[in-house]
């Protein structure tokens, strides 16, 4: 088929991009739209869905477009073959009668506006966090006299974690909105691990010599590794040089976690840290999300749902820890359970939904009962 000086023109465009970024012609087996290695068909869709709701077109061209990707109009009917004009009368035929997808139930209908909903809760969790960094936060100097160290104090150092997460949780208000489902789930463990620092430091008295002093220490001189009697240096000690003391390097996160007055953390810590582990590091078991019908597909969405209900879960985590900080105002406590509450509200919802989950993502029963413990137990204070 002959191009037409626009497609000629979208060709053009194409090659001078592979060439902009390459140094070098095109060749054979080099694909025309480099932009599919950005974007996955998905994401193509939802674009393309957008500027047609934007346009007013149809609802049922919009529809007969999300079955078979492409847009049929009269003068483009030389175009397509007999078979594609039928898939088309046969998307524009089913709209008319059904007036989209088959109904999934009531249930799933549920499941998709309350999902829908809990993203909006990423901004009220970030508005809570806001108003605890100018109201509690950025106030600690003025009753800093519980500091046990010259460096930071228990509040400070738990309102730096709790300042982490405030800004990781606006990146991944930005990735939702652009589906890009597994950076958020990555950025939900960091969002946790902030929620384990906050706890450790405030639970284990020696903590917070362990995570600041001694590492601060390292770099001005005043600490050193202990050394090993056959050489370098014991990474999991570290020695005050002054008093001889020795301090522990580390704690692990299931020490973290351990350290929880809330029993269901450990329960929680089994699931979230293994299953998201699988996402940050290369893992044979993360290989179905990067398969797809053509092989390795590394912008194949997956997990979008499980991504908005794990960040909801462990941002809420966040914001719930904060009233149980030491000297927290009333104020900031009454705002931070008010958006907890409804959170958890939300997430209850949706776990309660088990039917529907298991069938959309093949969730399980032990890590659902593992969120779902962990979710009971929010806003309690």
């Amino acid at each position: 088929m002959p191009l037409t000086p626009k497609m000629q023109e979208i060709v053009d465009h194409q090659n001078a991009e592979f060439r902009r970024h390459f140094e070098r012609e095109p060749d054979k087996g080099a694909p025309l739209f480099l932009i599919k290695y950005l974007y996955s068909e998905q994401d193509l869709e939802r674009e393309g869905v957008a500027a047609m709701i934007a346009a007013g077109v149809d609802e049922a061209v919009i529809y007969a477009y999300k079955k078979t990707g492409f847009i049929q109009s009269e003068n483009l009917l030389h175009h397509y073959t007999g078979s594609a004009i039928a898939e088309w009368d046969d998307a524009i035929a089913e709209f008319e009668a059904n007036g989209g997808e088959p109904d999934e139930g009531p249930e799933a209908r549920l499941f998709d506006e309350t999902l829908k909903s809990l993203t909006g809760e990423f901004e009220s969790l970030i508005y809570a966090l806001g108003l605890a960094n100018d109201n509690f936060f950025n106030q600690i100097e003025a009753h800093a006299s519980e500091a046990s160290t010259p460096i930071l104090s228990v509040t400070q150092y738990q309102a730096l974690c709790a300042s982490k997460v405030h800004r990781t949780l606006r990146t991944i208000r930005v990735l939702e909105e652009r589906h890009l489902s597994e950076d958020m789930l990555k950025l939900s463990r960091s969002i946790y691990e902030g929620y384990l620092h906050m706890v450790v430091v405030q639970q284990a008295a020696d903590a917070l010599e362990t995570l600041v002093d001694a590492v601060v220490g390292l770099r001005r001189g005043t600490h050193h590794y202990k050394p090993r009697k056959g050489g370098g240096d014991d990474k999991r000690v570290i020695v005050e040089i002054a008093t001889a003391r020795e301090i522990p390097g580390q704690i692990s996160a299931f020490k973290m976690a351990e350290s929880s007055p809330i029993r269901e953390d450990l329960l929680f810590f089994d699931f979230f840290y293994s299953t998201t582990s699988q996402l940050i590091h290369p893992s044979v078991f993360a290989l179905d999300a990067y398969i797809s019908s053509h092989g390795l597909d590394p912008v194949k969405p997956h997990m979008h749902e499980e991504a908005i209900v794990f960040v909801a879960c462990v941002a809420a985590m966040v914001v719930d820890w904060i009233p149980r900080m030491n000297q927290c105002p009333k104020e900031v406590a009454r705002d931070c359970h008010t958006v907890v509450a409804r959170t958890k509200r939300k997430l209850t919802i949706l776990l309660d939904l088990l039917e529907v989950w298991t069938r959309r993502m093949g969730a399980n029963m032990n890590e659902l009962e593992a969120i779902r413990a962990r979710c009971s137990r929010l806003a309690e204070v």
